[in-house]
């Protein structure tokens, strides 16, 4: 018997962020904490295994949308395998196609258009021509909903042919049939399971095929269940879900903010919050498997309920010791108890605070001021809890002026003596169909030209945008961008002063790397004592 299915969680590229690509390098390899720890171990080489790496790092924990359809699928009966990362993982890929599986199940999650993704069908067409590959997710769901805009002539959706799926037959991946759904599960359950007894599939409800030069859609139905309907049984997964120590969870599901830029698709039924007492159980699970980190990768956590107090009361109280990161708004941080926060295991928050101009903050709708900013930055780094900040440059209204004053409020909160770290990451602003900004009345309201990267408006153009990410990453000296691939354990053991100097040095060797100088011999001379002091 072989498989039913192989599931590719992710390719295993980068992410958007513009700041990523000037993060320090060695050897062409990210410097990450055990990187340059291994460096300087080795008197300046890098000797094979790096101590630390690929484990206790947000980075490396597994794609929670992979668990999510093992999880599923193994409930319901089929025989799954799950690759995390394609590019990182080929070898074990080949491994598992001598099962002889019946199938590929791609989720687009985290693949940002049609053109990685038909080079990640490429590629897998170059090691299984005949497999039978199946898409869905979201980058299909949001080309569908593109595709019913084609008839609106006011509506761009020419220019996103060469990024979104069903627009054309020009470019389009080797795959064999799309889910085309919200969720999905259910319709490829219903899909595995008739492949498993030879039966058709085509003209199975909410999928799509390309046949010759069109695409051929099957009849909709309503088939997105409630969102607790989507539980993941932690204690079934198999052991190497859990080897990097760090897990993916969530403690919540969708988001009932409508911020200008974001293109997510919301559906009430999809947003839920998840019970504390299924979030006591699960954390509990992953903790008996070895995992010490785990990331809520809630859009916000418990959509910004006004129970974080409680909640963090109950892990104190049920003795969780599992460290934890999220994202979440600003707001639902002003009357936190930080200390119980981080008795509760909280070691850092991530915060979409986007812009600190306050006009540009009400022209992205995102209900926050820099005021609020300021009051919760201060009060969880002094605090203790590592804050790592996302900040968008060139979003309608945005000059000179408006970016500076955002750079200025970065430098401000620096705070090179408190206990927690300040992190960022700076994106230009990044103009997506079906995004509120996408609207051709938003569009006229601030002349607003161009297509995703490339863009201009009544104050600002994409170039101009990416020249604000430089000068800000080149300004800020006592902080540093986020690298997710850091070792958690390696970088906690420096101490709080020793990280902070850490994160600082890294940086300011990244800027003069940045400007072609050779630093190799800085690396030693700038990191030996510090890696004295964490030992």
């Amino acid at each position: 018997m072989g498989l039913d299915a192989i599931i590719i969680s992710d390719t295993g590229t980068d992410s958007l962020s513009a700041s990523n690509p000037l993060r320090l390098a060695i050897n062409g390899k990210t410097a990450t904490i055990q990187l340059i720890a291994n460096y300087v171990e080795n008197r300046g080489t890098i000797k094979d295994p790096v101590r630390g790496d690929g484990h206790m790092s947000w980075e490396s924990a597994p794609k929670l949308n992979g668990i999510a359809l093992y999880s599923y699928l193994t409930r319901r009966g089929l025989e799954v395998e799950l690759i995390n990362r394609f590019y990182d993982e080929r070898d074990y890929f080949r491994r598992l196609l001598g099962q002889t599986p019946r199938s590929i199940v791609l989720s687009t999650t985290f693949i940002p258009g049609k053109k990685p993704l038909r080079r990640l069908v490429d590629e897998i067409r170059n090691l299984a021509p005949d497999i039978y590959i199946i898409a869905g997710g979201p980058l299909v769901y949001l080309s569908y909903l593109l595709l019913q805009r084609t008839g609106d002539e006011s509506y761009d959706t020419e220019s996103a042919q060469e990024d979104f799926l069903f627009l054309s037959s020009h470019g389009e991946p080797a795959i064999d049939q799309y889910v085309v759904s919200l969720r999905g599960e259910q319709i490829l359950v219903e899909m595995l399971k008739s492949m498993k007894l030879g039966k058709p599939v085509r003209d199975l409800p909410n999928t799509a095929r390309l046949v010759g030069k069109r695409y051929e859609f099957s009849p909709r139905i309503d088939d997105v269940s409630e969102a607790q309907d989507y539980g993941i049984d932690w204690s079934t997964l198999p052991d190497h879900i859990f080897d990097s120590g760090v897990i993916p969870m969530q403690a919540s599901m969708g988001c009932p903010y409508k911020c200008s830029f974001c293109n997510f698709t919301k559906d009430r039924r999809l947003t839920y919050i998840r019970p504390v007492e299924d979030l006591l159980r699960e954390m509990k699970e992953v903790s008996s498997r070895g995992v010490r980190y785990v990331w809520f990768v809630d859009d916000n956590f418990r959509l910004g309920k006004d129970d974080l107090n409680d909640v963090c009361h109950r892990f104190v109280e049920e003795g969780i010791g599992v460290n934890w990161m999220t994202f979440i708004r600003a707001s639902t941080l002003k009357d936190a108890d930080v200390e119980l926060l981080r008795a509760g295991g909280c070691v850092e928050v991530q915060l979409g605070l986007e812009s600190a101009d306050p006009r540009v903050l009400r022209n992205m709708n995102k209900k926050a001021t820099p005021r609020l900013y300021s009051e919760v930055l201060e009060k969880l780094l002094r605090g203790g809890i590592d804050c790592s900040c996302y900040f968008i440059f060139g979003f309608p209204g945005e000059t000179e002026e408006t970016a500076e004053r955002t750079r200025q409020f970065i430098k401000s909160h620096e705070f090179p003596g408190s206990p927690g770290s300040l992190s960022w990451s700076l994106f230009p602003f990044i103009l997506s169909p079906l995004s509120p900004i996408y609207e051709s009345r938003e569009r006229e309201k601030y002349g607003l030209r161009g297509y995703l990267h490339r863009w201009e408006h009544a104050t600002m153009s994409s170039d101009m945008a990416k020249d604000q990410v430089l000068k800000t990453f080149f300004h800020l000296k006592d902080s540093g961008p986020i690298y997710r691939e850091d070792n958690l354990d390696m970088l906690r053991a420096l101490g709080p002063d020793g990280r902070r100097r850490f994160v600082a040095t890294r940086h300011g060797l990244s800027k003069l790397a940045l400007t072609g100088k050779d630093i190799s011999h800085k690396v030693m001379d700038s990191f030996s004592h510090l890696f004295e002091l964490g030992a």
